[in-house]
Parts: C-alpha cells; structure tokens; sequence
C-alpha cells in the first residue's frame, strides 16, 4: 500500500506532461516525438525502479514476519500504541536471545515498546520502509536504539566512521519517514569488578544521562548523588556505589566527548544526529585488549581494569527510557499522494498558461508579419500583392473560424486575443488595389456602354432589414416607405424599357449564418411578400412577375463580418427585358 501512491504519481505526471507536450506547447512535431519518446523512458525506468524497491522491501521483511503474530498476541489499544525501537549496533544482540529461530530471535515484544534486531546500520531505511509498508499504522511511532560497547572497539577511526555510518542512515531514514526519527544510544561498559564482589554483590541498574548529569533509571529518576548518599545502605554498599559514580563519570566523559560529537558535529555535511536519550549500563562480555575505554583509563589513570566478572549476557531493553517516546504524526500515504496531485496539477495549469502565452504571442507575430509583409510589397506588383492579400484572408478567416465556434484550447485559458488582430487584418484588406482591367479600343468602349446604359435597366436592392424582423417574412410598418420608393423607381424604368416587352423578376437573399434550408425557404418568402406588396399597390399585372430565392448563394461580399453579412441579407427586383411579354399601356403606366 505504502507505494501505490508513488506509482500512481508516476503515471499521473506522465500524462500530464504528454498532455502538455502533445497538446499545448509550441514546438514542431518531430520534438514532440522526441519528447513523448525521453517522458515515456524516464516514467519506465522509474517505474522499474519501484518494482526493484518493492521485492527488496519484500526480501528485508523476511526476518521480520514473526512481529505480527507478536501484535496479534496483544490487545488492540496497545499494539497501536506501543512505540517501535529499531536496534543497531556492535552490541545490540545483547537485547535478543540467541537461542531462539531467526525471526524470533529478532523481535523482543516489552509491556512498554516492540525491539526490533537490525544487524547493520545501513538496513535502517529499507527496514523501515518496510516496516510502514506493511503496518503502515505504525509511521509515527518508529525509533532507533543505537548500542554501543567500546570494549569491543580497538581504532578510534574505525569506531567513528561507524558512527557517522549510523548518522548518514538515520538522515536516509528520515528523509524516507518525513520526520525526524528519535534516537537512543545506550553505552555498555564492564563496570563487574566495582559493581560485584563475593560477599555484596549489587544488582545490575541503568543509568541515564541527562543534560550531561547522570541519574539512575528507575520509576523517579534518582540523581545519583541522592543514590549514593542513601540512608537505607550499609556504608560497604555506598563505598561501592562511590566507586560506581567515579566510573560512571568516565564514561559519560568519554560519551560526550566520543559518540555524541561524532553524532552531532555540525561541520558535516549531513543534519546532526541529536540523542533523545542516552544510557549507561554495565555489562561484561566477550572485549578485546586495548579497547577504547581501557586506553581512556590508561591515559587518565595509568590503571587498567581486570574483567574476571560475567554478567548476563541478554538483558532486558531499558524501556523506562523509551516509554515515553515522542510520537510524530505526519502525513499518511494517501495524504501524500492526495497532495502530490495538487501540486502536479498546478504544475500543470502553470505550464498551460505559459504554453498559452507563447502559443497567442506566436499567432500574434505571425499575423502582423503577415500584414507587414503585405504593406511593403509595392501596390503595381499585382501576383505578389494578390498572394499576400490571400495570405492575410485566410489569417482572417481563421479567426473568425475561432470567434464562431470557440478558440482551440492551446490559445484558451482566458489569454486568448486574436479579436484584436481582425480589425487590422480588415484594414489590410480595404488597402488592397485590384490590378486594373485591360481598355478595348475607345470606340468600342463608348458605343457598348451607351447600349448597356439604355438597355439594361438597375437592379433595385432592398435591404432585408429595412424590411423584415430577423429570420421573419413579415413587413415591418416602416418599410412601406422603401417599398413606395422601389415603386416609383421600377414604374420609371418601366416607362424607359417598355419596348420589347419584360418581366419583373424578384428575388430573396439572406446571409450565411444559419441552416440553408431555412435560409433558402426565407428568401422565397420575403421575394413574395414583396412581390404581393407590388401587386396590391400598383395596377401592374401579376402575371409579369416572376420570384426566386436564392438563400444565402449569392452574396454580395464575403460573410465575414457582421457589416457585410448586413448587405447580403437583401431583396433585388429586376427588369428583365424579355420579348412578346408584359407591355403596360399609358394608362398604367401612369
């Protein structure tokens, strides 16, 4: 469970970033593949990674799988509440009985605090890792217990590179936890031939060291002097207890100025290993000569302690020290991975937004490059202008594609402002110079525009508008005044054409927006409308008139503005000279 989270992060960031890769940032497509190519690499190798991780978790956990039948033997308020000791170093098997199989020789189950048996120092963070994985209850309640016996140590540098060995674990099992770790260190020393003789022998105490003062660890903390100078000792006892103090002051000497500078020396480059809390206790088991305490002794004392005393060798875990643990609470897994995809979302959005910026200021520099571009090309250079001028209309054309139906999502997030860029592309366009026509011969000019000038009549445009409510066939009670005026305009060309005979043909335009069969039913029914109009307020025949609607096929400009979408919605009626049809007698035509 406890790596599930980190997983799901893995898989959730690599579609994100795909996401922004593919979908937003501007870049061409061949470094798009090259992206997706590294994205989808380094999420495998992670995710590999983590596969590796989980079967070394699982392999550490071998020694360790007795501890649930431990918890299980145990009432459910206290197994979740007891706090858990990690053991570590070169006296540590001094807790754990030898005589048991692995797994039980490795767990030591108190009334006050669960032992854990961890051989090297360097298994602290797996063994944690562990531990939370698979009782992911106990994050929090997790400590090390760091155990020390100088007398099995005879090179001082040795001694310290195994500290700071500890040290850096305890860093890598922090960073691994999101919390600081507590740590006990307990110092056995061979203290036997002060502590013993044939004829008083005194119980084996610990001693606790407190803001460098030394007390006894039992129920009330006794300062040692107090234990010394109790009343309720024979005076061969106190001398006993004297000789102890003495001892004991070496030792926290050697302690303070041995383990705990090595632990928390700030000139390191790693955080400094501050103790919790720290314990002495005597104990004699197998040393070696020239240890690091005797040679302490020596240098102070010239002295060298005999060892002719044995204490047991498995003793029982201080847990008055530990009882009291201070308990952390941080985030749990699900906590963790609930945050981590908060933070890898914003990400996200941040990264859109500056795609999105970039993506704008893109279509932005192209647009005007465009328009640029088109200013400086001369205005006789007709092709070149011609295909610039065709450039710049498809600019336009995108954009009102993009205020029609919504702008992509690569431009969106509110930083959209290709409106801006249409004025300015409708300016370009009204600059725009078409190449003049070729001029035939001046004679045939002027005798063909004197035949178009008498014989085709004007069309008469009636803006739709004007006229009618929008998408309605109805006239309004103000168009009478620009029919009446269509009236007199048509009876005069009349008069002008009323040769050969005609037909008046009238038809409905409407723009483009909307569906086409809609529009073209529309435009037939405005080009009656009107045409109903004509017939009831003139004495022209309705057997001359002829209606079409055309819809939106044959608009006057391009429908891509709302002012030219304007002129396309119109009504046109149109004399059509047309021979053996409609002549109107004076009469009429008056």
């Amino acid at each position: 469970m406890h790596h599930y989270p980190w997983r799901l992060q893995i898989i959730y960031t690599t579609v994100l970033s795909l996401c922004l890769l593919l979908f937003f940032f501007p870049i061409s497509y061949g470094w798009k593949m090259i992206g997706t190519v590294l994205v989808l690499s380094i999420a495998l190798i992670l995710l590999y990674r983590s596969y590796r991780y989980r079967r070394l978790l699982k392999a550490s956990t071998a020694n360790i799988l007795f501890l649930q039948q431990k918890l299980d033997l145990l009432p459910a308020r206290q197994r979740y509440r007891l706090p858990i000791l990690l053991v570590t170093g070169n006296s540590a098997n001094a807790f754990f009985p030898d005589d048991l199989s692995l797994a039980e020789s490795h767990i030591v189950v108190s009334s006050d605090a669960v032992w854990i048996y961890v051989e090297e120092s360097a298994a602290l963070p797996i063994v944690f890792d562990s531990l939370v994985s698979r009782w992911p209850d106990m994050l929090g309640r997790i400590g090390l217990f760091l155990a020390l016996n100088p007398e099995q140590e005879d090179k001082q540098g040795l001694f310290i590179a195994k500290l700071h060995a500890f040290r850096q674990s305890w860093v890598d099992t922090c960073r691994i936890a999101k919390y600081r770790l507590p740590v006990y260190v307990s110092t056995h020393v061979g203290l036997n031939n002060i502590q013993y003789n044939d004829t008083a022998p005194l119980p084996v105490y610990w001693y606790q060291l407190i803001n460098q003062q030394i007390y006894l660890s039992d129920n009330y903390v006794t300062p040692i002097d107090n234990w010394v100078n109790s009343n309720k000792i024979t005076p061969q006892e106190r001398e006993q207890r004297m000789h102890i103090r003495a001892m004991l002051t070496e030792v926290a000497q050697w302690f303070d100025q041995t383990v705990l500078t090595a632990l928390a020396d700030r000139k390191q480059p790693i955080m400094p290993c501050i103790p919790t809390g720290q314990v002495i206790l005597p104990l004699n088991n197998q040393h070696i000569t020239h240890h690091l305490f005797e040679l302490k002794l020596l240098e102070r004392t010239s002295l060298v302690l005999p060892n002719t005393k044995a204490i047991q060798t498995v003793i029982s875990p201080p847990d008055r020290l530990v009882k009291l643990m201070p308990i952390s609470y941080p985030f749990t897994p699900l906590t963790k991975m609930m945050l981590g995809f908060i933070i890898l979302t914003s990400f996200f959005f941040i990264g859109c937004l500056t795609a999105s910026y970039l993506n704008n200021q893109k279509l932005i520099e192209k647009v005007q490059k465009d328009i640029h571009h088109f200013d400086l090309i001369a205005d006789n250079s007709y092709d070149e202008k011609l295909a610039a001028l065709n450039t710049i209309k498809i600019d336009r054309q995108r954009l009102n594609d993009y205020f029609q139906k919504g702008e992509p999502l690569r431009l969106g997030f509110g930083l959209y402002r290709g409106q801006q860029l249409v004025e300015p592309l409708t300016q370009a366009i009204g600059r725009y110079i078409p190449k003049p026509p070729e001029q035939p011969e001046p004679e045939k000019v002027i005798i063909e525009t004197i035949k178009e000038v008498i014989k085709q009549p004007q069309t008469i445009r009636l803006d739709s508008v004007s006229l009618f409510e929008s998408g309605q066939s109805k006239l309004k009670p103000e168009s009478y005044k620009f029919l009446i005026n269509a009236l007199a305009d048509l009876k005069n060309q009349i008069q002008q054409n009323n040769e050969g005979g005609w037909l008046i043909l009238i038809t409905g335009h409407t723009d483009s927006t909307g569906q086409q069969n809609k529009n073209l039913q529309l435009s037939r029914e405005r080009a009656d409308v009107v045409r109903d109009w004509i017939i009831k307020n003139s004495d022209i025949p309705d057997t001359c008139f002829a209606t079409q609607g055309f819809g939106a096929k044959k608009p006057l400009m391009d429908n891509d503005s709302l002012e030219n979408r304007a002129k396309n919605r119109r009504v046109e009626i149109s004399l059509i000279p047309q021979p053996a049809s409609c002549l109107l007698n004076e009469e009429i035509s008056q």
